[in-house]
């Protein structure tokens, strides 16, 4: 249900979009982060720094007394409580509005000897404050009487959003009406209320979750059985050893863990996780190595052309036979490469989503590997899948979960962790830095583009549309301007796919020294010689995102610096960054993120079209999550449950992402 039906302003309307809020379920989904409780204490209990709020008749006039141009002090006197109280209130200079004989309400804090300095105040019966009060998180512009407005007419519409819990387990677990649990969040009378709801609207989100991820699983096109891939495993254990570098335990662990897979005759079906530059490729380069010497085919599908030319250019520095195919590749050479795919004679296809197309067939498809999984989409993996029979599936991810948590979101899915790096990778150095420009770390950067280093400079926005974001654009174009001498290029996902790749291969190339770009690098760009990376309003971004991109530059032996620029004053927000200087393993940030966060962002939840996790916390709601996965599994059965299997099939159908 769009906003239009709500017939906001037009003022109001733009800034709930720019909270991400497009429709009436979004915005009652956009939950409280605190509630404030108004009440009122007698006088006599008052204690210093008492944050304190009453009703007072003014009894002296206010004066107004200037301390600076911009700043000023309103003094006035009310009687409360029958004590004559003093109110001190700054940034204020309207008399007219505190005249004698009025009855005002004032919130703010005891000073002692019948001072009090408030901070707010209005003219409503303090009666008819008094209570629970939801505190928002809102863009600048919105403030908290008009979200409290705003909410009230979303509540009127909630009848017209499908409540999908079914009535059975409602019952069963003395759950709320979605319309209850709704207005008992926004507007609670009690504490009471509030548990209630969040309870209710946990279950909620876990159930959804559960409901759409299960059935994404159990549309698999394949039988659970397939003829098991016969390979020489001596001549994968001669390849690894003939490497001029050791594997880490892990990889070999996770090398051998994959090979078992083929070998049964049981479909493969695993995730690779670990961070960025442990070795996940090796990994993948053996199960290719395997699939080839059975005969079978190989699919390597990367997410971006970069990315996946280097995975072919490293597939032909191990002389394994393969091809490139992707959608800018001539037309004379793709005609090729397809022939050769349909009679079989290439057995190694490294590519992009063009080798999704109706027109690639595949003569013995036996293997399918997705790098950064989460780029895919599932209708995307399951086409590619029906290319072949009982196809082994591979998916590697750089954003990792722990282990704990990963059986309710992955399901049935092996798991293979790749913690350790290789020899010689340092973590990389990261610092907060508090402020919105670079120039304390500018000297440093520059210092080593001297040297021959090179930088990526990461915005949260592409351009201006939200003031309050720094956005690539105007980074770039400011930076141009005050260095001229430095080589800089600019990257965002509205350049075309051709002037997207030329900028990487510029940067990659060294004919840039820095990279000014939005979070489209956190996938694809592998440059060694990229060491720096400063990364604006990183406040704004989920640890394991900043994590992941910190990753692209430890490519190299050389130790790598990561900025982390922030201008916020939230406590909780300055803490979550300064993490980042102590954590540098990529499961401890994960774990601490899913802590703070949820999985929305680590999973790409809201942009797939599965039902993200705003109150579900993985950590303490472990008994609601294990009673959903079954509580799914008997919905998606039964097949009876109308207004849940609706939502499902929708959220199916517009993933845009396989997570």
């Amino acid at each position: 249900m769009n906003l239009e039906v709500m017939k906001c302003t037009k003022r109001r309307t733009e800034l709930l979009n720019r909270m991400g809020i497009n429709s009436v379920e979004e915005l009652l989904k956009t939950y409280p982060m605190r509630y404030e409780t108004i009440q009122s204490t007698p006088f006599l209990d008052w204690k210093e720094n008492d944050s304190v709020c009453f009703e007072g008749l003014i009894c002296r006039q206010a004066q107004v007394i200037r301390l600076s141009k911009n700043r000023s002090m309103t003094k006035f006197k009310v009687i409360s409580w029958d004590e004559e109280l003093e109110i001190t209130l700054f940034n204020r200079p309207w008399t007219q509005q505190f005249t004698f004989g009025k009855v005002i309400t004032l919130f703010g804090t005891y000073q002692g000897n019948h001072k009090v300095v408030a901070s707010n105040y209005n003219f409503k019966p303090l009666k008819e404050q008094i209570g629970i009060h939801p505190v928002y998180s809102l863009t600048e512009g919105l403030k908290q009487n008009e979200m409290h407005q705003i909410m009230a007419k979303a509540l009127t519409f909630v009848d017209e959003i499908e409540d999908v819990i079914p009535e059975q387990y409602r019952l069963k677990y003395r759950l709320l009406t979605q319309k209850q649990a709704y207005t008992l969040i926004h507007q609670p009378k009690t504490k009471k209320d509030i548990e209630l709801a969040i309870r209710t609207l946990k279950y909620d989100e876990f159930l959804r979750f559960q409901c759409v991820m299960q059935a994404v699983q159990n549309q698999k096109v394949q039988t659970e059985f397939k003829i098991p891939r016969k390979f020489d495993e001596t001549i994968i254990e001669t390849w690894m050893n003939s490497l001029p570098y050791t594997l880490t335990k892990d990889q070999q662990k996770g090398i051998h863990e994959i090979l078992n897979d083929m070998k049964s005759n049981k479909i493969m079906f695993r995730l690779v996780q670990g961070d960025v530059g442990c070795g996940k490729t090796m990994v993948a380069i053996a199960a290719l190595y395997a699939s080839w010497l059975s005969g079978y085919q190989a699919v390597f599908l990367a997410p971006t052309e970069i990315l996946a030319k280097q995975h072919y250019e490293n597939l032909k520095a191990q002389n394994l036979e393969c091809a490139y195919y992707v959608s800018s590749l001539p037309v004379k050479e793709k005609k090729e490469t397809l022939e050769g795919l349909k009679t079989g004679t290439i057995p190694i296809v490294v590519g992009t989503h063009a080798l999704f197309q109706e027109n690639v067939i595949f003569s013995n498809l036996g293997l399918v590997i997705i790098d950064e999984q989460q780029r895919f989409g599932v209708k995307q993996r399951r086409a590619l899948l029906e290319k072949g029979q009982n196809v082994d599936f591979l998916m590697m991810s750089a954003t990792p979960i722990p282990r704990t948590y990963a059986h309710f979101l992955f399901g049935d899915m092996d798991i293979t962790n790749i913690k350790e790096m290789p020899k010689g990778r340092q973590p990389v150095k990261t610092k907060y830095v508090k402020g919105k420009s670079m120039a304390p770390v500018l000297d440093e950067i520059l210092d080593g583009i001297q040297q021959g280093y090179q930088c990526y400079v990461v915005c949260p926005a592409i351009d201006e549309n939200d003031p309050s974001m720094k956005s690539a654009t105007s980074i770039y174009n400011g930076m141009k301007k005050t260095l001229p001498h430095i080589r800089i290029g600019l990257l965002h996902g509205k350049l075309k796919k051709e002037e997207k790749e030329e900028v990487m291969n510029q940067f990659k190339n060294h004919e840039l020294d820095i990279l000014v770009s939005t979070t489209v690098i956190e996938v694809g760009i592998d440059v060694k010689n990229a060491i720096y990376m400063v990364i604006y309003d990183a406040h704004r971004f989920g640890l394991s995102t900043l994590h992941q991109l910190r990753g692209r530059c430890a490519r190299s032996e050389q130790q790598g610096h990561c900025f982390l620029l922030s201008n916020s004053s939230d406590e909780q927000a300055i803490k979550r960054l300064k993490m980042l200087e102590t954590l540098t393993d990529g499961f401890q940030v994960t774990d601490y993120d899913l802590q703070i966060r949820g999985p929305g962002d680590i999973l790409g939840i809201r942009q797939s079209g599965l039902p993200n996790f705003i109150l579900g916390d993985l950590n303490k709601d472990k008994a609601i999550m294990e009673v959903c996965i079954q509580d799914a599994k008997d919905i998606l059965e039964r097949q009876e449950d109308d207004n849940m299997l609706r939502f499902v099939h929708r959220a199916v159908e517009k993933a845009e992402y396989f997570d």
